[in-house]
């Protein structure tokens, strides 16, 4: 009996312990869980923190579970020596240590690389009908992982990929891999790699079929926009290229070009092309602010069929504080390729600067012609009349002016741009007679050029150059033909055509030649946003002996979208006593 109550008793103790227990609070645990990881940097430290991310789970009601805490601290020497093998550390050696505080939970990981895996033997061979392909042995050549180089495989992968591309882009539909291997040895800490690609046949473009705008536009005039010919060897490019000549027409809403690979006869691929015409008038108003221009409202009228015919008529306004513009212009598509036109133009532009005020009529009749890949020439005859006041030089000028132009681009991408150049030349010249009133001529070139550095970073570079011989006193140059330095496309930190030479009331009056230059470097951050510096130096001069360069750094934001990057920049004149920061405000890519 005593036994029976002694064992009640025990048990009501434990019952009332454990009520106890239930009813006392328990005390939150800390909620928050940091990671320091020391021993790597740069792209491997990414790649560990990556795969060290905290599980969603681990922190609960603002509590942390401590199994999930201390499961992952136990998987830490396995993630990270996963993490490291992509960059060739194949032998890491990590210690996670789990500390805990009133405040945090901390993992400090403590990371030993060890020597990375180099690669030994390196061989890549092609086989096939491209086997000898120049463009293919160059990119051999180009691969980004060499013998001797640290086992990276991510370049391996890039360069495994790239190569294929390129094969397929030279026509070769069907390369293939036959062979593809990386031997890692640990206990030598080498690799040995292996890569065969099997081009297959070369295909060529068949014959071109149409579906759509027949009803609007003969076949004819929509072969002008087709950048390749049957027989032409394949091209993702070439498709490419046609269908941006298709867009830029503005003549169509929806492009797609179909290769028909099912119906390939004598390795040549029928193309589809499916047009969806757009509207026939375009009305398009706009809102914006330069830093060359101030403030302005745009508005773009277009016809782009004209009795019934593929004739274009354009009309553009454009009003700002600084400047304005009123332009009319009626383009006849010429046989052969989508640039030759026959181009007649009439327009007036008043511009009112610190510099300079003037009034320009002009009109101008221009033949151009499609060369070939990206490259334009043109022919043409203006006549204009200009009122300009310059410094104290105030003066009417009637001028008859022929002159040639050249363009040439060539951009991995049409808006935003990441390698490629482009540059153009003109010469111009009038001569005194009965509709000109001064004789002069003019060259002028311009060119830029983007140089990718890594998948982020690229280097801009810019140059432009123009000089005038003349016969007349440089006071008689009208305004439009001078030229001035500063500005968001010349020296930045300075106003827009606010330098050059100056006259005996220190007033600027512009030069006869013009030297110009610019460096710049972009990072990437991301699809959309990008930073840059740059430097940019100009002189607008007359004599060589008297050149006084202006000079304008800074750092930019630029903001990527489907019409060109929006550029902002913040200059800095660094070549004067004056310091003084100018904001610069520009959309789309220019020379």
């Amino acid at each position: 009996m005593f036994l029976l109550l002694l064992r009640l008793k025990l048990l009501c103790g434990l019952f009332c312990a454990l009520a106890v227990s239930l009813s006392t609070p328990v005390f939150a645990l800390p909620a928050v869980v940091e990671l320091m990881i020391d021993g790597v940097t740069g792209k491997e430290k990414q790649n560990v923190e990556a795969a060290l991310g905290l599980p969603p789970g681990i922190v609960r009601n603002g509590q942390v579970d401590q199994r999930w805490l201390l499961r992952l601290a136990d998987q830490v020497p396995n993630l990270v020596d996963k993490a490291l093998q992509p960059f060739g550390y194949y032998r890491s050696e990590t210690e996670a240590d789990l500390q805990e505080t009133a405040e945090l939970y901390r993992i400090v990981v403590q990371v030993v690389p060890g020597a990375p895996v180099r690669v030994r033997q390196m061989n890549l061979r092609l086989t096939g009908i491209g086997a000898d392909e120049i463009e293919l042995k160059k990119e051999i050549r180009r691969f980004p992982v060499k013998q001797g180089d640290v086992l990276r495989h991510d370049l391996y992968d890039e360069g495994r990929t790239d190569l294929q591309r390129k094969a397929i882009d030279l026509g070769y539909l069907q390369a293939a891999y036959t062979k593809r291997r990386v031997a890692v040895h640990l206990g030598e800490t080498v690799a040995d790699i292996e890569l065969e690609l099997d081009t297959g046949a070369r295909y060529r473009f068949g014959p071109v079929s149409f579906q759509g705008g027949l009803d609007l536009f003969d076949e004819a005039f929509l072969r002008r926009f087709i950048s390749f010919a049957e027989g032409d060897v394949f091209s993702h490019r070439e498709l490419h290229r046609s269908r941006i000549n298709f867009y830029q027409a503005n003549r169509f809403d929806e492009v797609l070009m179909i290769p028909r690979m099912g119906q390939v006869e004598d390795l040549r691929v029928p193309i589809d092309i499916k047009l969806t015409p757009g509207s026939q008038q375009r009305l398009r108003p706009g809102v914006g602010y330069g830093t060359n221009t101030g403030a302005r409202i745009s508005l773009n009228y277009q016809n782009i069929r004209v009795f019934d015919r593929p004739d274009v008529y354009s009309f553009d306004l454009l009003l700002a504080e600084k400047t304005q513009f009123m332009e009319s212009r009626y383009t006849i598509p010429q046989a052969g390729n989508s640039d030759n036109n026959l181009i007649a133009t009439l327009g007036v532009r008043p511009e009112d600067l610190n510099a300079y005020e003037t009034q320009i009529i002009y009109t101008e009749l221009e033949r151009t012609y499609g060369l070939g890949r990206g490259k334009t020439g043109a022919l043409y005859l203006r006549y204009s009349r200009e009122d300009s006041e310059v410094g104290v030089d105030d003066n009417v000028s009637n001028l008859l002016t022929p002159g040639i132009r050249y363009y040439q681009r060539s951009y991995d991408d049409s808006l935003n741009p990441k390698a490629g150049y482009q540059f153009r030349l003109e010469l111009r010249g009038s001569y005194d007679g009965p509709l000109s009133d001064i004789t002069f001529g003019q060259v002028l070139g311009a060119g830029s050029f983007m140089w990718p550095l890594s998948r982020r970073f690229t280097v801009h570079t810019r140059v432009e150059a123009a000089t005038t011989f003349k016969d007349d006193d440089f006071s008689e140059i009208p305004a439009s033909l001078r030229f001035f330095a500063g500005g968001d496309s010349s020296v930045r930190g300075y106003a827009y055509k606010s330098r050059g030479p100056r006259d005996e009331n220190n007033d600027v009056i512009g030069g006869e030649s013009l030297l110009v230059g610019s460096i710049e470097g972009e990072y990437a951050l991301n699809d959309d946003w990008g930073l840059a510096v740059f430097y940019d130096i100009g002189s607008a001069f007359t004599h060589s002996d008297d050149i006084t360069f202006i000079r304008g750094a800074g750092i930019g934001i630029r903001r990527y979208t489907p019409i060109g990057p929006i550029k902002l920049d913040l200059a800095n004149r660094v070549s004067e006593s004056h310091h003084g920061l100018r904001i610069h405000l520009s959309v789309g890519f220019d020379i």
